[in-house]
């Protein structure tokens, strides 16, 4: 006999997914969690899950517990998580970002189940003569940063612009993590020394999390941001996607939104409106609790800065915006010193950094070149540029010792983008103690004095 779920408010779903949640962050059995659920609810909004953490975290939970179970999480709603966003169906269409993510899913998916499954079958019988393809398997598998890497990089910075910030940092977490393992993985594969046992632990682990995040692509930040993200969003991730590259699959075809699609864009305006304040509100009780592990660091939206109109200061990049202060302050800060020679062979423009390599005043400015180098070096610098201007070559380099210091220098010929000689470019660098360099220092084991 079929049971009638209970009608509830929206204050009283809240209070009884908090619940839910509530029970597996006490110890709780995931099955009687997801018993619970499936019992009492039809389904659930992305916005409903991500509203029921940030009431965790507001009881008094540690922030990291959300990361933690995050997996947990989205297990208990699997399959009842309903399709709520308004948006028209471009997101179906071939290159489109939501189009393309999923297709590299659908490989990802097939590389996981069809290829590295079978060959660890295989192993697991004794046939250690597919170590091979199982290596190869697993490099095919470290695509996956690009995949991540578009996701982190521009569909993540698109959320932040509209507030929406705790998701992207819990996903990013977990990103890094399945790097990490892969990586590991397919280290220990390659090992001289390997067995069965450790292969198929850390593979389990690997492929759980990675399935988990595609279930959080596909059924939690893709309606999310189908409901916020305007036409002209998607439209940029879609351009700028080209630069990351494109994981397990041919390069897609360019996608712009339809005519038709963008009549209906302004139609749907105001509900895209409430989506972008409804999202804002209820992800900003997780950054808060994510912003008290930083030891009070504080939340704030990116400024898309390069959307504005430039000021007079300001100096205009394909990649970028820079005030001069900031400009000034960049190359007084690179550990090299540089020297800009124009197409006429005058110089044009050196850096100042705090402890030049070879001094240099402003007098210098306007001069030839070749007139601020000794005589005995003189043609050799003329043989250079006019390479440079002859195509001949597009950079040289070499190394002096200087007192005690090895001192690296290059020049590179500058080019517009037809082609056209524009000057050179010198870089001198102390090298000394980059020479001295061994092993390896990772970021994340900290600082050292």
């Amino acid at each position: 006999m079929e049971t009638t779920k209970p009608t509830r408010t929206k204050e009283q779903r809240q209070a009884r997914i908090v619940e839910i949640l509530s029970l597996l962050h006490e110890g709780g059995a995931f099955e009687e969690a997801k018993r619970l659920f499936n019992e009492e609810f039809d389904g659930v909004d992305v916005l409903e899950i991500t509203a029921a953490e940030r009431a965790l975290i507001q009881s008094g939970l540690d922030p990291a517990e959300i990361q933690k179970l995050c997996n947990i999480h989205a297990a208990v709603f699997k399959g009842s998580i309903n399709e709520i966003h308004h948006s028209n169906e471009e997101h179906g269409h071939p290159g489109h970002p939501v189009h393309t993510l999923k297709l590299e899913n659908q490989v990802l998916q097939s590389l996981l189940s069809d290829e590295i499954e079978s060959l660890l079958e295989k192993i697991e019988k004794g046939d250690w003569s597919y170590k091979g393809r199982l290596i190869d398997a697993l490099t095919d598998l470290l695509q996956i940063d690009k995949h991540y890497a578009r996701k982190e990089t521009l569909i993540f910075s698109f959320m932040e612009k509209y507030g929406i910030t705790a998701p992207p940092q819990v996903m990013w977490g977990v990103d890094d993590e399945v790097r990490e393992m892969a990586k590991e993985l397919l280290a220990y594969v390659k090992g001289d020394n390997v067995v069965f046992n450790p292969i198929k632990a850390q593979w389990e682990e690997l492929k759980e999390e990675i399935e988990e995040m595609i279930f959080k692509e596909e059924e939690i930040m893709v309606p999310m941001t189908l409901d916020v993200f305007s036409l002209a969003d998607w439209e940029q991730i879609a351009k700028d996607s080209y630069e990351i590259g494109f994981a397990y699959i041919p390069e897609p075809l360019p996608w712009k939104a339809s005519p038709d699609a963008l009549l209906k864009e302004e139609e749907r305006e105001p509900l895209r409106q409430m989506a972008i304040a409804q999202a804002k509100e209820t992800t900003d009780g997780i950054a808060e609790g994510l912003a008290q592990e930083k030891q009070g660091s504080t939340r704030r939206s990116r400024r898309y800065d390069w959307e504005d109109t430039p000021q007079a200061d300001q100096v205009v990049f394909k990649t970028g915006i820079l005030s001069v202060d900031q400009l000034i302050a960049i190359f007084q800060t690179l550990p090299v010193d540089t020297t800009f020679v124009d197409a006429d062979d005058r110089v044009r423009f050196y850096s100042e950094g705090s402890n030049p390599i070879f001094p240099r005043t402003r007098s210098v400015i306007g001069r030839e070149v070749m007139n601020c180098h000794p005589p005995k070096s003189m043609h050799m610098v003329e043989e250079i540029l006019n390479d440079f201007k002859a195509d001949r070559r597009d950079k040289a380099e070499f190394w002096i010792d200087l007192r005690d210091r090895k001192i690296y220098i290059r020049y590179f010929a500058l080019k517009d983008n037809e082609g056209k000689y524009m000057g050179c470019l010198e870089v001198s660098q102390d090298i000394t103690e980059i020479q001295q360099i061994e092993g390896q220092k990772r970021l994340l084991e900290g600082i050292t004095e």
